[in-house]
């Protein structure tokens, strides 16, 4: 009974922080009481692509940013590797992944093995666009226990709603910002940008032309095209698509750190 109550208190909490930034922290909060995982990780799956990185968060011994590389790594390359991914057969269901069932060496080792994880719970939300939240446990803290699993799989249904809800409040919808107002967002993350890169990459994301920002920077095309290739280096990003997922982490109050 003092578990529930401890249970509702902190995903009381939890909820009370939709839609603001610090829901991330508070989700990774939620899970360790839940099941003891040290780093969080949530992604979104829209047709056959590759997953959009919503969050990652969390930290390991030895290995900085490692939830958000390892979260890029996946989203880039491993998650057509992941056999348990996207096999909800209910509205949301819990899979549990052992970093030494994974075959394939290169994702075991960049999204396992160099953070010390030694398995994995994922909740799976079932849709039309799937959800996945992933704890993370590290292999020295052994393995997670069956009662870890059975509170997660009560709780469940809460958070990935929460998530869900999550997303829908803090989604960055076209005409909600100024070019100052993202570039100051820009400037505020952990990657080191200077004030032209963050002027050129803003413009980006509002969806203005290479030409359209030059003549609003006064800049030259080609100074455009390297103040742009300067700044996807330091966000550690390859494309606008992946520019526009980074830039939702930083709204949703998660880091971005420069690789």
């Amino acid at each position: 009974m003092m578990a529930m109550r401890d249970d509702i208190g902190m995903l009381a909490g939890m909820v009370a922080t939709v839609g603001s930034p610090d829901f991330p922290a508070r989700f990774l909060s939620a899970l360790e009481t839940l099941c003891g995982a040290r780093l969080f990780s949530a992604f979104s799956f829209q047709g056959a692509g590759a997953p959009r990185t919503l969050f990652a968060e969390g930290e390991c011994r030895g290995a900085p940013d490692f939830a958000r590389t390892a979260s890029t790594a996946y989203s880039r390359r491993y998650w057509c590797r992941d056999s348990d991914v996207r096999r909800a057969a209910h509205s949301v269901s819990v899979v549990r992944t052992r970093a030494g069932d994974i075959a394939d060496p290169d994702y075991r080792r960049t999204c396992y093995e160099n953070g010390g994880i030694g398995e994995r719970l994922s909740i799976q939300a079932a849709g039309r666009h799937p959800l996945v939240a992933n704890g993370y446990r590290a292999a020295s803290d052994g393995a997670f226990r069956p009662d870890d699993i059975a509170r997660l799989e009560e709780l469940a249904p809460l958070l990935m709603a929460a998530l869900s809800r999550h997303i829908e409040l803090s989604a960055c919808r076209p005409g909600d910002e100024t070019p100052a107002m993202v570039r100051q967002t820009l400037l505020s993350a952990n990657a080191g940008l200077s004030t032209r890169e963050a002027e050129v990459v803003a413009g980006f994301i509002l969806g203005r032309t290479q030409g359209e920002i030059g003549a609003e920077t006064g800049l030259t095309l080609s100074s455009v095209i390297t103040y742009r290739r300067r700044a996807y280096c330091k966000l550690g990003v390859m494309d606008k698509q992946e520019l526009l997922a980074a830039y939702r982490q930083l709204r949703l109050g998660t880091p971005t750190a420069s690789r």
